[in-house]
Formats: C-alpha cells, sequence, structure tokens
C-alpha cells in the first residue's frame, strides 16, 4: 500500500511514532490510502511495538482541518470505498494511540484525533466539526466517537453549532488529557506512551480491547468480557513475570508472551 509522502512510521524502544502529513488541499483518498497501510504495519509490528504517537501536520503546521474537496463531491464519502476505512482502521490499532495535537484540528482531523485513545495538546490547539455550516454532517466518525469522548451535551453543541472549542475548553470536558506550551505536545505524548510501553504490552491492548468493547455492551455483558480477558492473561508469560517480579519486590521485565 503506498505510504509516502503521507506517512512516516519510526520505531524506538518499542514506541512508534507515526507522523502523517496532510496534502495541501486537504485529506485525500491517497492519505487515506496510506494511513490504512500504516494502521496493517501496525498490526504486524505488534510483537514490537507497544505504544503508538500519532502527529498530523497540515500545511507547514498545525493538525488537520480539511478534507480535499473531491472528497466532498456529490456521491463521494469517505466510506464509500476501502480507503474509507482508514479512520476506523486507525482506531482499530491494536497497540493504545496517544494524538499529539498543535493548532487546528477540526473536521477531519477531529475525527482523526477522535480515532486515538488518548489525546494531548499544544495550548494553541482548537477543535471544532464544521460540518453542518456547510450543509454537510460529519462523515469520518464524529457524530459516534465525539459524544463517547465528552458525552452527549457537549458533543451536540460542537456538531450542531460547530463551535471552536479551545485547549482548555477541550480540557475541561475531557476531549484531551493534558495541555502543554506549543512545542512540547510531543514530548508530552511520547511521555505517556513511554508510561504504557514499559507495562505488559499484552495487558495494555487487552485492557483497550476491553475498553472499546464495553463501551457498547450493558455493564454485565462488559464485565463479562472483562473476566475473560482476565483468564486469558493468566497463561501468559508476562503475567507469570509480573507476579514473581511483586513478590521479589523488582521491576518487571515483559517480553509480550
Amino acid at each position: 500500500m503506498p505510504t509516502a509522502p503521507y506517512t512516516l512510521i519510526t520505531i524506538t524502544e518499542h514506541i512508534a511514532s507515526l507522523r502523517l502529513a496532510v496534502p495541501e488541499g486537504g485529506v485525500s483518498r491517497a492519505f487515506l490510502d496510506a494511513l490504512a497501510g500504516q494502521c496493517e504495519a501496525l498490526h504486524d509490528a505488534i510483537d514490537e511495538v507497544y505504544a503508538v504517537v500519532v502527529t498530523c501536520t497540515d500545511g507547514a503546521d498545525g493538525f488537520a482541518s480539511r478534507w480535499d474537496d473531491s472528497m466532498l463531491a456529490d456521491g463521494a464519502t469517505p466510506w464509500a470505498s476501502a480507503p474509507g476505512a482508514a479512520l476506523e482502521a486507525l482506531a482499530g490499532v491494536p497497540q493504545p494511540t496517544i494524538a499529539a495535537v498543535v493548532g487546528g484540528a477540526h473536521s477531519v482531523g477531529l475525527e482523526l484525533a477522535l480515532a486515538c485513545d488518548v489525546r494531548v495538546c499544544a495550548s494553541d490547539a482548537s477543535f471544532a466539526m464544521p460540518e453542518t455550516g456547510l450543509g454537510l454532517v460529519a462523515m469520518g466518525g464524529g457524530t459516534q466517537r465525539l459524544p463517547r469522548a465528552v458525552g452527549r451535551a457537549h458533543a451536540m453543541r460542537m456538531l450542531l453549532t460547530g463551535d471552536e472549542v479551545d485547549a482548555q475548553e477541550a480540557l475541561r470536558i475531557g476531549l484531551v488529557s493534558r495541555v502543554v506550551p506549543v512545542g512540547e505536545h510531543e514530548a508530552a505524548a511520547h511521555a505517556i506512551a513511554q508510561a504504557i510501553a514499559v507495562k505488559g504490552p499484552i495487558a495494555t491492548r487487552y485492557a483497550k480491547e476491553a475498553i472499546a468493547r464495553g463501551a457498547d455492551l450493558p455493564l454485565q455483558q462488559g464485565l463479562r468480557a472483562e473476566l475473560d480477558m482476565t483468564v486469558i492473561l493468566q497463561s501468559t508469560a508476562d503475567r507469570a513475570e509480573g507476579v514473581q517480579a511483586f513478590v521479589e519486590r523488582r521491576e518487571p521485565h515483559f517480553t509480550g508472551r
């Protein structure tokens, strides 16, 4: 699948940095193809990559802020063909993902950030879903992931009015986990990734899966899914290592087995 010049993955000490470079005209089908390809590569690197930091540049700086005009043409939607599954592919990456947001994350930019598990942002960041002002409905998962991230009331306001939310408001409503000075957003995201990467990689993947599955299940079914994953973990070497490290009062050394 094509990647360059839109995407680049680098891996250091079990942390992957996924850099997304938005074309000048906005998020295009070719960009989505490249993103889907890299998500597939992250699946294949499950034994090597324990956490993923996602950055996205729109031109010289900032996060993605618009669809390419071709994506808004009559009859065309991001879900109309395989490239349209790219945002779902990002959400489905098995490793925990952390978005590092700077500048405007509007429209598809917000949807890209919402497809990640954790979001941190620079103090200049802003978030908006302006589609209704164009007579459109958010079409990259925004109507579904935004309410799950911030609750129905805040999501309704953003989706129906198109109002822009600044970094501090995003922190207050739970859209982001942390706000840092401009220039420190990637370091903050990497710090979270590092905190995840030293934990048991199977456990963190299962925790992510349990949260995602449980969001659509009644409580008792969600608790059952959690229990099922706990039982599966009993048979892993990492679980045995965690217990042994606790007994010996030392840091565990996980291998992802």
